[in-house]
């Protein structure tokens, strides 16, 4: 996966130094590797496969007067050849010598040259490797080393067979290396390489087009995974899927970091803390990834960046202590815990007020500890305490996001959440689930036309289902903030994909599912008043909820809500809700039909004190939405004939036992949340509801004979677990449309996103197979 450090290099292109360093030749469109500190690598003699394609840039390093070698050619003798183009493919097994005009060198010296070694496919191997592991050993052994690797061995290359812990999503880098030498060999980027898979044992992984070696696997599971690219197929590595308590012994790897310190007695340099890695082996001695560990610190104090490459690493931050008391004799014991597994390692260094690279907490007079220190509060640690809580900058992507996919399920049965004066209370739900199963996210992040922050309701259209997303859950004033995806895979056993993005037809328009209708659009401009247009201006945004299909009149409805977004989420302003109309052969866009004339919103059924819809089904030719908005999120539960659901005066609200036109007094059914889902099981033979709970980071569920109730207590369903911070869950839904044997497996999705100052940060939808009694 390719990476940019945000705050030490770019994200350049490889490139290859002349033998004297008169010269450099940078070689864009290649995959080689990057690292933190040098941003791509690339070792001599610079092995690449045999069939690349290579168009260089020269940059002159030794050019005897400013200008005078803008003109000087690139020449290459060997295996190679000039294409159309001018660029050069090197053809077969060999060496190419790059060599250039002698305007470009230094004078009275021969022509410097750079030699390349271009290998055949069968002179390559493919290898799983870890990025922070590699950058470790690549640059620990340099003759100048910026890193010095102590404890246990780092894991540059992972072996041939190793165990992955079941229900843990993994993603680790995968390169081509030369036998022996263990060097990189670059190849060109596109077309785009592959780990594809075969499974020989158990129940085939989730697995997604990916150029990692990215899964999530099940106890039991073997798996073969090869690389493939531009024809040639390589052996890559076999996976066994195992549970956590699989791993028997634990060690710790650590590293520091060599940085510019005037200060330091040794040559202007000191060494800080930078990375740590939990290795974890079975009792046969195999290699265990993804044991997902707790790290603490014992003493002393650092923070972590939140952004890992595995469940088992760490990149440190020396933020937790106030930046004057960071000199003088420094001491850190990291502590990593799984279960009774335990280990240690002690950083010892000589601290120096310089920041750091890796520091992300600004060192002046605001500067508070970030909610990622390893020392809990009030330890009385002697490197300081941590507190407060501090917006996370810079974060380094080093791999994909850690997944922290072990589930809990727990029905707490008799346990009311909340009394209400009608239904609530009303004993255990009527179902239970027997296992979750985590399949990892849902690999929305993969559309370069998508990005998705919230929502996730679905529904079946045809032998599609669309799923509708909000974009942003801050003010973004240029962006867009509904978006929607249509897969046509129904069997969600081995994960959710292709997805496609729905895009508009107009090359002009923005590609939001729900437009716009007259200066909406404008709004920012309109009634900004004083505030910075690309930063901070209030917006109308419209967020998408629960769909529903009407084959007879051919459309989905959609429910949104519309909203003045302010910088500040709490601050938000709601206007009111209604329906958008799609055409149920997902052509064309959808349409926000007016539906209130006469009044200064046209296209909302209901105002700022009406019903702000969480869930909707079709039961008998009706609508049934159950509105969850507001105060306390009390439900209530509305109805229309299908056909007339565009009209306010078809609507009915259910209260005292009846329909009622009036929405004064609607019954309080039970607490629920802004987002929903509510559906039938004939599994059950009772409508089930499943909402994210409002107070714990947990899914809940409940169950009712009748929608009208009376609906049993609320029951924790799925409680996602991070070892290392406290989780966020939104937006918990089922999905009964992939429902699979009568019923008896579901399938539940949910944001999982981490607390922050200004709201929840990041976010992915999480997909899990439930399988109830």
């Amino acid at each position: 996966m390719v990476f940019c450090a945000v705050a030490f290099t770019a994200c350049d292109p490889p490139e290859m130094v002349s033998e004297r360093g008169d010269f450099r030749l940078v070689v864009d469109g290649l995959s080689t590797a990057r690292d933190l500190f040098t941003g791509s690598y690339w070792d001599p003699p610079y092995p690449v496969l045999a069939g690349t394609r290579i168009c260089p840039e020269l940059r002159c390093q030794a050019c005897p007067e400013e200008g005078a070698c803008d003109d000087a050619a690139v020449h290459a003798s060997g295996p190679v050849a000039v294409d159309e183009d001018g660029c050069f493919v090197v053809e077969s097994p060999g060496e190419v010598v790059w060599t250039v005009d002698p305007s470009c060198g230094a004078p009275g010296q021969q022509p410097d040259r750079v030699r390349m070694r271009v290998v055949g496919p069968d002179a390559v191997e493919a290898r799983v490797t870890s990025t922070l592991d590699a950058m470790v050993v690549r640059h620990a052994m340099r003759d100048n080393p910026v890193v010095t690797a102590f404890g246990a061995d780092w894991l540059a290359l992972l072996p041939r067979e190793f165990k992955v812990v079941a229900g843990e999503q993994v993603a680790i880098g995968v390169g081509l290396f030369e036998p022996g030498t263990n060097l990189i060999v670059a190849r060109q980027s596109e077309p785009e390489a592959a780990v594809t898979w075969t499974t020989t044992r158990g129940r085939a992984p989730i697995t997604y087009p990916s150029q990692q070696l990215e899964l999530v696997t099940f106890a039991g599971t073997e798996s073969e995974a090869s690389f493939e690219f531009a024809g040639h197929r390589w052996p890559l590595a076999r996976v066994t899927g195992v549970p956590a308590d699989a791993a028997t012994s634990l060690e710790l790897a650590g590293a520091f970091y060599f940085m510019e310190d005037a200060d330091a007695p040794l040559i202007g340099r000191t060494s800080v803390p930078f990375a740590a890695r939990a290795v974890a082996r079975d009792d046969a001695g195999d290699l265990v990834v993804g044991l997902p560990v707790t790290w603490s610190a014992e003493v002393g104090n650092m923070a972590y960046w939140p952004e890992m490459a595995s469940p088992e690493q760490l990149i440190l931050s020396d933020d937790c202590v106030a930046p004057e008391d960071r000199d003088g004799p420094r001491e850190l014991v990291l502590r990593a815990r799984h279960g009774d597994l335990s280990a240690s390692l002690e950083f010892t260094w000589a601290g120096t007020r310089e920041p750091a690279p890796f520091n992300f907490v600004e060192p002046d007079s605001s500067w508070e500890p970030p909610d990622t220190c390893l020392a809990p509060a009030g330890c009385g640690c002697r490197s300081g305490e941590p507190g407060g809580a501090a917006l996370l900058l810079g974060l380094l992507l080093l791999g994909r996001r850690r997944r922290k996919s072990h589930v809990r399920t727990g029905m707490l049965a008799g346990t009311c959440l909340l009394a209400l004066p009608a239904g609530g209370c009303g004993g255990a739900p009527s179902v239970r689930a027997a296992e979750a199963i985590p399949l990892g996210d849902v690999p929305l992040q993969r559309l370069a036309d998508l990005s998705v922050e919230q929502g996730g309701h679905s529904v079946a259209v045809g032998d599609r289902t669309v799923w509708a997303f909000r974009t942003a859950t801050r003010v973004r004033p240029y962006e867009t903030t509904t978006a929607a995806a249509v897969t046509a895979d129904f069997d969600a056993r081995d994960g959710l994909h292709p997805f496609t993005a729905f895009v508009t037809a107009d090359e002009d328009d923005d590609d939001a599912l729900l437009p716009y209708v007259g200066r909406e659009g404008s709004y920012r401009h309109d009634h900004g008043g004083d505030c910075t247009p690309d930063e901070d201006c209030p917006k109308v945004s419209l967020w998408p909820g629960p769909m529903v299909h009407d084959p007879e009149r051919q459309r989905v409805l959609i429910f949104y809500r519309k909203v003045i977004q302010l910088p500040d989420n709490a601050e938000n302003q709601h206007v009111g809700s209604s329906i958008a109309v799609w055409r149920d052969d997902l052509g064309g866009r959808p349409i926000r039909p007016e539906v209130a004339e006469g009044s200064a919103e046209t296209t909302l059924l209901f105002g700022p004190e009406g019903p702000r819809i969480s869930a909707a089904l079709v039961e008998d030719e009706h609508v049934f939405a159950f509105a969850c908005g507001g105060r306390g999120s009390a439900c209530t539960l509305l109805r229309a004939p299908l056909a007339h659901a565009l009209e306010r005066d078809a609507w009915r609200f259910y209260a005292d036992g009846g329909w009622s036109p009036s929405p004064r007094r609607p019954d309080e059914l039970f607490e629920g949340a802004g987002a929903m889902s509510v559906h039938f099981s004939a599994h059950a033979g009772a409508y089930v509801a499943v909402y994210a709970d409002r107070e714990e980071p947990a899914v809940v569920l409940r169950t009712a004979s009748q929608l009208e109730g009376p609906w049993s207590d609320a029951a924790e369903l799925v409680r996602p677990r991070d070892p290392q911070r406290a989780l966020m869950v939104r937006d918990a839904l089922l999905h009964p449309e992939l429902a699979r044997d009568g019923g008896a497996v579901d399938y539940l999705t949910f944001y999982e996103a981490y607390p922050s100052e200004n709201g929840p940060e990041g976010g992915t939808l999480q997909l899990v197979e439930i399988h109830w009694e």
